[in-house]
């Protein structure tokens, strides 16, 4: 069983990084949230928040556009590892798109949040705080966005099919 899992695992890090690169080139929409919450739903919590930090951090690290400086770095593999595991506290509700979009939209604030923190950090400004954190979200709400329907779209798809074809009967 554990053999499975760690091949599951590997496909959907791989995915997840591949995913990122096919639309690096779109600002603030990408499918890596996706794949870290889809990990977490189909591997459990402790796979969910590996995988979600692998995704995230090799995306990073590897990057064309080059690494992210350490504490960003770190805060995206942070994001990463709760979207994972948020993939399996929310589990099979997100066959329901609602709970899809709530979690695509959370999840996204929560991952923006963290990310534009560090990014207080890493690159010092003039700016305070919350006029930083404030721009920096009102520059998400396009991922914020993308994200919700993103979710709302495919996760219900997915869960019905791999509910369905695991036998697992939900309400």
């Amino acid at each position: 069983m554990i053999y499975r899992k760690v091949a599951y695992s590997a496909v959907l890090v791989a995915l997840g990084v591949g995913l990122g690169y096919a639309l690096a080139w779109v600002p603030n929409i990408e499918l890596v949230s996706f794949v870290c919450v889809l990990a977490g739903f189909m591997l459990g919590a402790e796979w969910g928040i590996i995988d979600g930090a692998l995704i995230f951090l090799l995306y990073s690290f590897l990057s064309p556009f080059g690494m992210a400086p350490l504490p960003l770095w770190v805060a995206q593999g942070l994001g990463g590892a709760f979207l994972g595991f948020c993939g399996y506290i929310w589990g099979t509700r997100l066959k329901k798109p609602l709970f899809a979009i709530a979690l695509g939209i959370c999840g996204t604030v929560i991952y923006d949040l963290l990310t534009n923190l560090a990014g207080f950090f890493s690159f010092p400004t003039k700016n305070t705080f919350i006029v930083y954190i404030v721009g920096g979200l009102s520059f998400s709400l396009i991922h914020i966005i993308a994200n919700g329907i993103i979710f709302a779209i495919l996760f219900p798809i997915i869960t019905r099919n791999y509910l369905k074809k695991n036998k697992i009967v939900t309400k």
